[in-house]
């Protein structure tokens, strides 16, 4: 299916790759059902652009950066930054070049580590991770991954006390205690907030990730999930008062296909090592995907009618009444 150039989604920003990702040369990348390339300038600036030449439709990820311009795989055209082509090798050095060999540009911005693009103007400003540049934390980037779902299916699965205890038993949760403990969730803007406080296990037999004292440790897990696809969630423990964060924001690849990037962060054993986390999170991602792919229709029904929806869905509710609000 061919992108939908009124998509309201084209409005805000979306990651598109992580930073380091996007080196020497250049890196295809899908959004909104379009191809798109992420690439450094000679400035070392991200750039994106279609990832099409405007001459015969060329994939532009399979060229390469010289001199801070991006130069097609096939004729060598040289396209500068802004999207201009500024050397056709098959013309006369003093021919003139027609303004319309041109790539067309996007906005592209980094952040958090991550590049991100918005395909119109944006209406809200890039998601906030409040810990990215707090000293006190470290930040491990876990692998991404790309599921056949949409990204608000991906999102949503944030939202969801119900599966913590029974999916994830013995990592968030426990097959034992599975009544989901009372909550609320309040708007403010493009912002749901909502929190819960429940028994987690202690999984340092397995993943080194907790800071619990204990087999179980009493934890408060704080969200603010930015309209339309981030979640910032903080794990606080009740035994120690350290923190366990986690920034988790998709990609819409199109409809049906989205990526996941993410982070768990800690204020607490900063020395220890790094892996677990990533391994902890990786292995939750794989219990999710299978479930989370088997949902019908892959795409999330803002109609609250659609499904069923019990008391401890709320969440899930107010998500999907905000998306209907912002499409």
């Amino acid at each position: 299916m061919p992108a939908d150039p009124h998509d309201p989604l084209r409005r805000y920003w979306h990651p598109v790759a992580w930073s380091h990702d996007v080196s020497g040369g250049p890196k295809p990348v899908p959004l909104l059902g379009e191809r798109l390339v992420v690439w450094r300038d000679g400035d070392g600036t991200v750039r994106c652009f279609d990832d099409l030449c405007i001459h015969r439709g060329t994939a532009l990820s399979l060229g390469e950066v010289v001199d801070g311009c991006l130069v097609c795989p096939y004729h060598g055209w040289r396209f500068d930054r802004a999207g201009a082509c500024v050397h056709i090798p098959q013309f006369a050095p003093d021919a003139r070049i027609p303004s319309t060999a041109a790539a067309r540009s996007h906005r592209c911005e980094e952040a958090a580590g991550l590049v991100w693009v918005a395909l119109d103007e944006p209406v809200a400003p890039i998601p906030t991770f409040p810990e990215w540049d707090d000293p006190a934390y470290r930040h491990v980037p876990c692998p991404d991954y790309t599921w056949a779902t949409s990204a608000p299916r991906m999102v949503e699965n944030f939202t969801d006390f119900g599966h913590l205890g029974w999916l994830h038993d013995g990592l968030l949760g426990s097959r034992d205690a599975l009544e989901v403990p009372s909550h609320r969730v309040r708007q403010e803007g493009l912002e749901l907030h909502y929190e819960i406080t429940m028994q987690v296990p202690n999984t340092n037999d397995r993943f080194a990730v907790t800071d619990l004292s204990g087999n179980r440790g009493l934890q408060t897990n704080t969200y603010v999930l930015t309209l339309p696809h981030t979640i910032w969630l903080r794990c606080t423990y009740h035994d120690t008062g350290a923190h366990r964060t986690l920034f988790f924001s998709a990609r819409p690849d199109s409809a049906t296909s989205s990526t996941g990037f993410c982070y768990q962060s800690r204020d607490f054993a900063l020395d220890d090592d790094d892996a677990p986390y990533a391994a902890f999170q990786d292995l939750l991602a794989e219990q999710d995907r299978v479930v989370i792919e088997s949902q019908r229709p892959e795409e999330l029904p803002v109609d609250v009618s659609a499904e069923l929806h019990l008391p401890f869905d709320r969440v899930a509710v107010a998500y999907r009444r905000g998306l209907a609000g912002i499409g």
